[in-house]
């Protein structure tokens, strides 16, 4: 495992204190306690997952100061392509995003999570083949992967689907069609005084 600056997937105790805008004290007693998730480097530090401190800020409704060279790489598994063309055109006019690629199939995502390293995984549940369900077991059981978010999304958020997705280890199931500042919120970026209404389809 390898350890990288804010910009790609692990932040410094010192940064995350800063980001969340807690003392020390408080974060060390999130991580005590399993409120949020620390690796440990071979030298005894602790680093935090960029998807840990995002996911812990949506849960506690906490408005981050994000560094200005805040960036995520987010990942599209669908195998509507129209679909996800429109989630990537609209992912891409966000300054928060850096990079965003396109997969459709639950195994053309197997291929290509290791060479993209994404930091989010946006899902459709209902594949053929290796559906999104296995998608997301595969992820979290990674030890390599596990802290990648995982958004699903589908037109049959279904209480079963929902419970099921999240159990898996995604963060929510967002049904379709969503208004893209939704996705936006789940994503846990902050929301522009001004934003365009747009509608996924």
């Amino acid at each position: 495992m390898y350890y990288k600056p804010w910009k790609k997937l692990y932040l410094s105790p010192g940064n995350t204190s800063k980001i969340l805008g807690v003392t020390p004290a408080t974060l060390r007693g999130w991580t005590n306690r399993g409120i949020l998730r620390a690796e440990t480097t071979e030298g005894g530090h602790r680093r935090y997952p960029v998807s840990e401190v995002l996911r812990l800020a949506k849960r506690k409704g906490i408005s981050l100061d994000l560094p200005e060279d805040f960036s995520l790489r987010i990942l599209i598994v669908d195998d509507d392509e129209q679909f996800s063309l429109f989630i990537k055109e609209y992912l891409e006019d966000l300054p928060e995003v850096s990079a965003v690629a396109m997969a459709n199939s639950g195994y053309m995502a197997g291929n290509l999570i290791p060479r993209f390293k994404p930091d989010v995984v946006l899902l459709d549940l209902k594949m053929p083949g290796v559906d999104g369900f296995e998608v997301c077991k595969i992820i979290k059981a990674d030890q390599e992967t596990r802290f990648i978010r995982v958004i699903a999304m589908s037109g049959f958020c279904t209480n079963e689907n929902r419970l099921e997705i999240t159990q898996a280890g995604a963060e929510t199931c967002l049904s379709k069609p969503f208004p893209a500042e939704a996705l936006k919120q789940a994503l846990g970026l902050t929301v522009q005084a001004v934003e365009r209404e747009v509608l996924v389809e």
